[in-house]
């Protein structure tokens, strides 16, 4: 009895395990990108984040959508829409003025990713220069804070994307 139900259990699981190992229905896409281990010299990874990051910020002050996506991976850009993005750039615009300042830190080395470290001075909203105004506080004698800015960055298919970005 115990044998018979050894045999049935095990015959049971590898018909699990051959259902499960199949591919998917041949008319679904395959996976967009391929992420792979890439080195790049730190000047080049700095000149391509660079240009991701203003291109993330002007679309973020400018509610530019399209210009806000345009270097990420689809797999992010298939979770992010402009009906998501405008709420996501009117925050961003009441919390930071217009970029006043943009220094470069430096990259750090995580496995396929690569992160690269900006700290970032914006210019104060008009509110946020009532509210000190309210508070006592002379704006002009009070420096306006500072950010840090992570752009998360791997190579798909042979090409840097940008898969997140972190505002501390």
């Amino acid at each position: 009895m115990l044998r018979k139900f050894f045999f049935t259990g095990a015959a049971v699981l590898a018909a699990v395990a051959i259902s499960a190992c199949r591919s998917t229905a041949p008319d679904q896409p395959p996976r967009a990108s391929v992420i792979t281990r890439a080195e790049v010299a730190p000047e080049q990874l700095k000149t391509i984040a660079d240009a991701y990051l203003k291109d993330i910020l002007t679309g973020l002050e400018t509610n530019d959508y399209k210009r806000f996506v345009k270097d990420f991976a689809s797999e992010y850009k298939d979770t992010m829409n402009p009906e998501k993005f405008a709420p996501l750039a009117a925050g961003f615009q009441a919390k930071n003025g217009k970029l006043l300042e943009l220094k470069y830190l430096d990259s750090l080395d995580q496995g396929i990713f690569k992160s690269v470290i900006w700290k970032a001075r914006f210019a104060r909203t008009k509110a946020q220069e009532e509210a000190l105004k309210r508070d006592g506080r002379d704006p002009a004698k009070t420096p306006a804070p500072e950010l840090l800015i992570r752009l998360l960055l791997g190579n798909v298919n042979g090409e840097w994307k940008a898969f997140a970005i972190f505002f501390n």
